[in-house]
């Protein structure tokens, strides 16, 4: 498991930092908003218009049956995902919620080398643990044996389990998204960023459709369109956010190693945290 990967590209890591960077912005937007599931449902309403207006002016390439099968499969779990992250932001802190939400660091690498046969080389299997022990430690203040302590009291806390439903989610997706970027790239590989943004269309499509689906069936439609009409500003944003943030991903998943981009893109988990600690006025908006 730790020898044969190589590191990762200047390049590449420069678009997992800019992704990072846009996932803590649409984090920060959908837990400050004033209901969180709502907020999900109508920035994904915002990215199916961008998805329409992409295909629309450009089109789209012909698509592999596998292709689909995975981007279909995404979406499902990305669907999921979105409810259980949504829920898990309304019934905790994200101070809380994002790194439980974030450790998928932990899980991928073991995962990518069961189903993926993915190694690491040394020096990203290293790579990993820091990053990993600057999350924890930044969260937990320094104190991170007490901190561990915290996060296995979270394990059986009700209003947490959602968190850890949202990691789970986190991994599952991560696996499934390698594997269409994978066959994305043999079917189409010279176009490596239409492809990214062409998959993450089609499961955000998917995701948010059932993701609205379950909202307005739980909901009643006034509450929600009388939350839309007050955030639909905010959720282009973060809808315009969410699209870098994941296409780029989905970019450098047809060249890079699982694990090592799961990990590197948890420094978003850095900059939430910064941004609570030296910004409080978000809540405003």
């Amino acid at each position: 498991m730790l020898v044969g990967a190589r590191n990762l590209s200047a390049f590449n890591i420069g678009l997992v930092l800019l992704s990072s960077l846009l996932h803590s912005c649409w984090n920060i937007l959908t837990q400050t908003s004033k209901n969180s599931q709502y907020f999900s449902g109508l920035k994904g309403i915002w990215i199916m218009i961008m998805a329409l207006v992409a295909y629309a002016w450009l089109g789209i390439a012909p698509l592999s049956n596998e292709i689909i099968f995975w981007a279909i499969l995404s979406g499902i779990i990305h669907g999921v995902y979105i409810l259980c992250l949504s829920r898990a932001y309304s019934t905790g802190d994200i101070s809380y919620v994002y790194p439980i939400a974030r450790s998928a660091p932990v899980f991928v690498p073991v995962f990518a080398w069961l189903l993926l046969d993915e190694t690491l080389s040394i020096s990203t299997f290293f790579a990993i643990g820091l990053i990993l022990i600057a999350i924890y430690s930044l969260h937990f203040e320094g104190r991170v044996i007490q901190g561990f302590k915290k996060l296995v009291w979270a394990m059986g806390h009700q209003d947490l389990r959602w968190a850890f439903y949202t990691l789970a989610m986190v991994v599952s997706y991560s696996l499934v998204d390698k594997k269409g970027m994978d066959s994305f790239l043999i079917h189409l590989p010279d176009h490596p960023f239409a492809n990214g943004i062409t998959f993450f269309f089609i499961e955000a499509t998917i995701g948010f459709a059932l993701c609205n689906i379950y909202i307005f069936v739980k909901y009643p439609a006034k509450y929600i369109f009388q939350a839309w009409r007050n955030e639909w500003k905010k959720a282009v944003l973060a809808g315009t956010a969410t699209l870098g943030s994941y296409g780029l991903i989905c970019v450098v998943l047809q060249f890079e190693a699982l694990s090592s981009i799961v990990s590197l893109r948890q420094v978003s988990v850095l900059m939430v945290k910064n941004h609570l600690v030296s910004n409080v006025c978000w809540r405003e908006y």
